[in-house]
């Protein structure tokens, strides 16, 4: 049965919700790095410049760049998405903007490389602790609960 634009709209606020946190969360990798950069400047007594603060914002405007791009990507797939739904009835795609949320990861990957590199060797190890925890809890999901993870995102 094809669904109306109507019973699509939840899908679509929901994944557009999802795109906008995405976005916020880069924001926040972002600030952890520079406020890293601060609190170890002011440990080691340097001086904060305007232009180690410019160069923070021009490396945002470069992110967000590169995440609007496949925002618009994402806004092709899933409209895709909803014509399928709509006019084949074809409902096993997950409106989900993927590239979005790969490019989100891919940032905030780079940012945690870059407070790791200038941390100290205390916070060196801390970090290699988390990151041993993380990649534990990742090996803990099996192929079958991301299925079950994706198939929830699909219900309404």
């Amino acid at each position: 049965m094809t669904d109306t634009i109507q019973q699509q709209l939840p899908g679509v606020m929901l994944a557009i919700a999802f795109a906008v946190g995405e976005y916020l969360l880069v924001l926040c990798a972002v600030l952890a790095d520079l406020a890293s950069g601060l609190r170890k400047a002011r440990r080691r007594g340097e001086a904060r410049r305007s232009k180690a603060l410019r160069r923070t914002v021009e490396k945002l405007a470069t992110y967000y760049n590169a995440l609007i791009a496949l925002t618009i990507i994402d806004a092709m797939q899933m409209a895709a998405v909803v014509y399928l739904r709509m006019a084949c009835g074809y409902d096993r795609l997950p409106l989900l903007p993927v590239l979005t949320l790969l490019g989100s990861i891919g940032i905030a990957l780079i940012e945690v490389k870059s407070i790791y590199e200038k941390a100290g060797e205390k916070e060196q190890e801390n970090f290699t602790e988390a990151a041993g925890t993380i990649a534990d809890c990742l090996k803990a999901l099996k192929e079958k609960d991301l299925n079950n993870i994706i198939n929830n995102l699909k219900k309404p």
